[in-house]
């Protein structure tokens, strides 16, 4: 295997590592999202302060999901649109 054979195969897995990553926090973020749905049944203000502590507690654990911040700050920008 050359140097340059190489260097393509450590790039190609570090890129599919960091993709697997990403699917699996919007995975686990899609989930909380649905059970903090299901537990406030149905109410989206509770449901929201579900995931607004949630993903102020992975944060505070060193562990963010982008997808479940992101998603907490779209529902909350939409509220205050209604």
């Amino acid at each position: 295997m050359t140097d340059e054979e190489r260097q393509l195969l450590e790039t190609t897995a570090r890129i599919v590592l960091k993709l697997k990553e990403d699917i699996s926090d919007r995975v686990a973020g899609i989930e909380a999202v649905l059970l903090a749905l299901v537990l406030a049944h149905g109410r989206t203000d509770i449901a929201l302060a579900r995931l607004r502590v949630q993903a102020d507690f992975l944060k505070m654990k060193g562990t963010p999901s982008a997808y479940l911040d992101s998603f907490v700050k779209r529902a909350a920008g939409s509220q205050v649109a209604d």
